[in-house]
């Protein structure tokens, strides 16, 4: 059954919002680099306490992702299951990764990508709430 298209928009004009709130956030840091450093990559921090808030609304909350890539692998403790799926619009990309486990173990992470000005970001929501950030020239 096809998805409603409302449904559809919804979720990534969030993507949409939150990707337009980091760019102007990393505007100011990448400005400070030197573009000799950003072409083997540099790590960043992002603290926002707002930003964090609306990484859970827009990104992990935002149930309308398409899949883009799903494997079965073998391991020496069972099978699990690899999914990717992705939300794009634009110079915006948002990813979740599942695995499951044959135990019934679920892990999920989530990035954020954003291509600004030549340079490609990939935006994690660490453990503190805080962020990383690797930005690295194209």
């Amino acid at each position: 059954m096809p998805i409603e298209e409302a449904y559809r928009d919804l979720a990534l004009s969030k993507l949409e919002r939150f990707g337009k709130i980091v760019e102007e956030k990393l505007k100011a840091q990448v400005s400070e680099l030197d573009q000799e450093d950003l072409e083997f990559g540099l790590s960043l921090s992002l603290q926002d306490e707002n930003l964090s808030q609306l990484w859970q609304e827009c990104i992990e909350d935002n149930h309308y992702m398409e899949v883009s890539f799903m494997e079965v692998m073998e391991h020496h403790d069972g099978a699990y299951l690899k999914a990717t799926f992705k939300n794009s619009r634009g110079p915006y990309t948002a990813e979740r990764y599942v695995s499951i486990r044959s135990s019934g173990r679920v892990e999920t992470s989530h990035a954020f990508f954003l291509i600004m000005d030549n340079l490609t970001f990939r935006v994690e929501k660490e453990p503190s709430g805080n962020f990383k950030v690797f930005v690295k020239s194209v």
